[in-house]
């Protein structure tokens, strides 16, 4: 007579293949923050409408038009499309991964552009300053423009982890 209280005898396959969770925690992250940055770029847009006088500002500063309106544009774009990848990894579907590789690569393209853009810009707003205040702002803008890059630089980190060996044999 078999024992009721012991488990019952099944076949289990003990060398499941199990999930890596860096794919469900870069999609976490990245859809958490792409929706933070889809809310800055219409809350930006909304102000540029409802106080004109931010753009005059802007434009002041030594920014364009064009550059105001279409960083915010770009950043509602990139918003989506990293809400695409975020949903895309969190279901373990290897499109997520591919699409951050080329999301990591349009923004580097993107930061090189933004610094050089913004150095050629204050370069031109620090030649209208008197040269004690000249040299105090530039000191400021050279971190400023620094800090463009670390954000490519964690995004390349993550790449480095998305692309693992077994990081994507974990994806379908």
């Amino acid at each position: 007579m078999s024992n009721p209280y012991a488990p019952p005898d099944a076949n289990v396959d003990t060398q499941q293949r199990s999930r890596s969770a860096i794919p469900k925690v870069i999609g976490i992250i990245s859809l958490v923050l792409a929706v933070l940055g889809l809310l800055g770029a219409i809350a930006g847009i909304a102000m540029l409408q409802l106080k004109p006088q931010l753009m005059e500002t802007q434009m002041q500063m030594g920014f364009s038009k064009n550059y105001i309106l279409g960083s915010n544009f770009l950043s509602i774009l990139t918003s989506l499309w990293a809400i695409f990848i975020g949903v895309k990894l969190i279901k373990y579907q290897d499109i997520g991964r591919r699409h951050f590789n080329y999301y990591t690569v349009l923004m580097i393209v993107f930061s090189v552009f933004a610094f050089f853009y913004t150095r050629s810009m204050m370069e031109n707003a620090f030649a209208s300053m008197k040269p004690e205040m000249a040299r105090a702002v530039q000191d400021i803008s050279t971190l400023s423009s620094a800090s463009i890059f670390i954000g490519p630089v964690i995004m390349i980190i993550v790449a480095l982890l998305l692309n693992q060996k077994r990081v994507r044999e974990s994806l379908d």
